[in-house]
């Protein structure tokens, strides 16, 4: 099951109304991709593409949830849930083959420009990672 997923990142192509995202995946990851991450301001939701960029829309098209998408925007309580790809493996809902294995997450970044702007805010250190 797919984890519900909050979104309000407004500048994001996939952005729906009440703060829902229409994308078919969501991938996490961390800023600097040899990294572990520690804290959430070092995750990023690497599917933005910036909802100002007329380009950006044509990047993201292949990643729409056609469906979902469709059933939200008729029905602004529709939840549209993607799959969630986690590589942030020091975190507590990091699954194996990197699944997200939390029932929901948040991906924050009000008015972001890139995807560095935006952070999973359901992100916990796994109490394992750094032999903690």
């Amino acid at each position: 099951m797919n984890p519900n997923v909050k979104c309000n990142v407004n500048t994001c192509t996939h952005y729906l109304y009440g703060d829902r995202c229409g994308a078919a995946n969501i991938d996490i990851l961390h800023e600097q991709e040899t990294q572990m991450s520690e804290i959430v301001d070092q995750t990023m939701c690497k599917t933005f593409h910036d909802a100002k960029n007329v380009w950006s829309y044509l990047g993201s098209a292949d990643n729409i949830n056609v469906l979902g998408t469709a059933a939200g925007l008729v029905n602004p309580e529709y939840q549209v849930n993607p799959n969630v790809m986690c590589s942030v493996s020091s975190c507590k809902y990091w699954g194996e083959g990197s699944i997200c294995i939390a029932e929901a997450i948040e991906v924050n970044g009000m008015n972001s420009n890139e995807c560095q702007d935006t952070n999973c805010q359901t992100f916990v250190l796994r109490s394992d990672s750094y032999g903690i």
